[in-house]
C-alpha cells in the first residue's frame, strides 16, 4: 500500500512539474499569440548636451541618458 501511494504521488508531482514547464514555455514563446508588439519610438534631442536618442512617444518628460538632464516635449 505504501509503495503504491508513493508511486502515485510521485507520478502526479512529475506530471504537474512537466505541465508547469510546458505552460511557462507556451506563455513565454507566445505560441498561441504571434502578434508582435508595436513599439513606437521618436527621435529626440537633449536641450542641454544636444545628444540625439530615441524614446517612447508617450513620455512628456524624459531624462537624457548621457548628461542626466530632465527634458520636456515642446
Amino acid at each position: 500500500m505504501k509503495i503504491g501511494l508513493s508511486l502515485f504521488l510521485g507520478t502526479l508531482l512529475a506530471i504537474w512539474i512537466v505541465g508547469a514547464f510546458v505552460l511557462e514555455w507556451v506563455v513565454n514563446n507566445k505560441v498561441f499569440n504571434n502578434r508582435r508588439k508595436k513599439i513606437r519610438l521618436e527621435r529626440r534631442k537633449c536641450e542641454i548636451c544636444a545628444s540625439v536618442y530615441f524614446t517612447s512617444i508617450f513620455f512628456e518628460f524624459w531624462r537624457c541618458p548621457f548628461c542626466g538632464s530632465l527634458n520636456k516635449e515642446r
